[in-house]
């Protein structure tokens, strides 16, 4: 679906993909823009907006279609800015959500592709993505936000995004808590790959995040025609959100080492546990298989040697031994 947003100077107007054959960006006057969301385009609209109206460079229309190739992370493109001649290209990892749960299994990273021109920004993702729909609302609503032009709008979405990564850093925070607690809860174990799971979804986070702050801040510091330094105290604030990220995803990681740490040494103990309660059994008969064994139980007057039944009588006391022993050390958590 495509939406457009088109600024006249004063007023914000929702224009058909249609409209556009009379906004060409050579023919925006300085009091005007348009902004081209492209969310899940059809290769029709791909090729109408790229190629005709507003053409870029193959190798970014490549990267830009790696935000349909979402159903892993590490096959969408690295954040990244580049400046091209005309315009800037920026792709960001914003975060969606797969249902309506808020814990940190339910997020996902989409990619968001962003194309910067003298009056004319151009979006590009595949996934509905929250931040983009925020910032569409917030120019319906007021129309200084598109006055401002490119490099202001792009602030506002990197802005959005950053602020999406909070609660999925608190629903990983909140998880680890509740594995930590239920890891010395007596007969409670996590299943070690669960944490590994936690950990590289964290280092995936992070990386992604370095990555937009890197981004950010050579937007901040002026390195691009495009983006004013006017604009550059809201990049700064926006750094200053993501180094705040940051830590708050190294402190997670930290934590996440610590509940490996305490797991292994809870299992180790739990081990010893168990292996000193089989010892005890081992001693205690030792010296009666010792002793059997010397005798051979071989002995006259024994009422079991003449029985029909005797030795299936014997198989089925092993049978039943070992079925018991089974499932008192199930019980117990020995065998989990």
């Amino acid at each position: 679906m495509t939406s457009i947003r088109f600024h006249d100077g004063q007023t914000v107007t929702s224009l058909p993909v249609s409209a556009l054959a009379d906004l060409t960006p050579s023919s925006l006057t300085d009091t005007q823009m348009v902004w081209v969301d492209l969310a899940n385009p059809s290769p029709e609209e791909t090729s109408l907006i790229l190629g005709t109206w507003f053409p870029v460079h193959e190798l970014v229309q490549s990267d830009l279609r790696r935000a349909h190739q979402n159903s892993d992370d590490e096959r969408l493109h690295h954040p990244k800015v580049e400046e091209y001649e005309g315009y800037l290209f920026v792709i960001v990892h914003a975060l969606t959500q797969d249902s309506n749960q808020s814990d940190a299994e339910s997020f996902r990273s989409a990619q968001l592709g962003i194309v910067i021109g003298e009056r004319v920004i151009i979006t590009y993702h595949a996934d509905s993505i929250a931040a983009v729909e925020s910032v569409l609302r917030s120019c319906d609503t007021s129309s200084r936000i598109l006055k401002h032009g490119p490099d202001y709008l792009l602030h506002l979405l990197l802005d959005d995004i950053v602020d999406t990564f909070l609660p999925v850093l608190s629903a990983f925070e909140d998880e680890l808590d509740l594995i930590e607690e239920a890891m010395f809860a007596n007969g409670t174990t996590i299943p070690l790959r669960h944490i590994l799971q936690i950990k590289r979804r964290l280092q995936v986070l992070r990386r992604n995040v370095v990555y937009m702050r890197e981004i950010v801040n050579r937007l901040a510091r002026g390195e691009f025609e495009l983006v004013s330094l006017d604009e550059s105290v809201y990049y700064r604030n926006v750094y200053d959100h993501l180094v705040r990220v940051v830590d708050q995803l190294e402190a997670s990681r930290d934590l996440v080492m610590s509940i490996m740490e305490a797991y292994f040494s809870v299992t180790s103990n739990r081990l010893n546990q168990v292996m000193k309660v089989l010892t005890v059994f081992s001693t205690i008969f030792l010296p009666l298989t010792f002793i059997s064994s010397v005798y051979g139980m071989n002995f006259e007057f024994m009422p079991e040697l003449h029985w029909k039944y005797g030795y299936l009588y014997a198989w089925l006391v092993i049978i039943a031994t070992g079925t018991i022993m089974f499932f008192v050390f199930r019980r117990k958590g020995w065998l989990r």
